[in-house]
C-alpha cells in the first residue's frame, strides 16, 4: 500500500529532526558557557545534561516524538537572578546558531517565537531569585 501525506511537515521534520535539533542546541550552549554577558549563569553548571534536556524540550516543542520530562522551566531557572537583557542575549545567540547551522526560515521563525514564548515564565523565576538574594537594609 503506498501512503501518500495529507498534512505538511512538522517544524521537526523540516529541521532535519533530532540530530541537526541537537547540534544547534550544543552549539548554542558552548556559545552561552563562553559569552562575557550570560556566561556567567551557566558557571558550575552540567552543559551536557543542560543539552541534552533541551534537545529534548525543543524536538517536542518543534512537533517530535521526544517527550520533555525534566523540571517545569520556572522551577529550572528559580535559582538565577535572570533580567531581560539575559535572556534578549540568549534569544539573540539562538538566532545566530539556527542561521549558522542553516535551518529552514519557517522554522527559524517558529523556533524562535517559542522561545520569545518562553520569557515571562523564565523571567518570573528570575524575578523571584533576584528578591531572595536583595535584602534591604534595615534599620536598628
Amino acid at each position: 500500500m503506498i501512503r501518500i501525506r495529507t498534512s505538511a511537515p512538522s517544524h521537526y521534520e523540516s529541521a532535519g529532526g533530532e540530530g541537526p535539533i541537537a547540534a544547534v542546541i550544543a552549539s548554542l550552549y558552548d556559545r552561552l558557557f563562553e559569552d562575557p554577558i550570560v556566561g556567567f549563569l551557566f558557571a558550575g553548571k552540567d552543559k551536557k545534561h543542560i543539552v541534552e534536556e533541551q534537545t529534548l524540550l525543543t524536538c517536542s516543542f518543534l512537533g517530535g516524538p521526544q517527550r520533555y520530562r525534566g523540571k517545569p522551566l520556572p522551577e529550572a531557572h528559580a535559582k538565577l537572578p535572570l533580567l531581560p537583557g539575559h535572556f534578549d542575549r540568549r534569544h539573540r545567540l539562538l538566532e545566530e546558531t539556527l542561521r549558522a547551522h542553516s535551518i529552514p526560515e519557517t522554522v527559524r521563525q517558529a523556533w524562535l517565537a517559542i522561545d520569545e514564548g518562553l520569557r515571562s515564565s523564565v523571567l518570573a523565576a528570575g524575578e523571584a531569585a533576584r528578591e531572595r538574594t536583595y535584602e534591604p537594609e534595615r534599620d536598628s
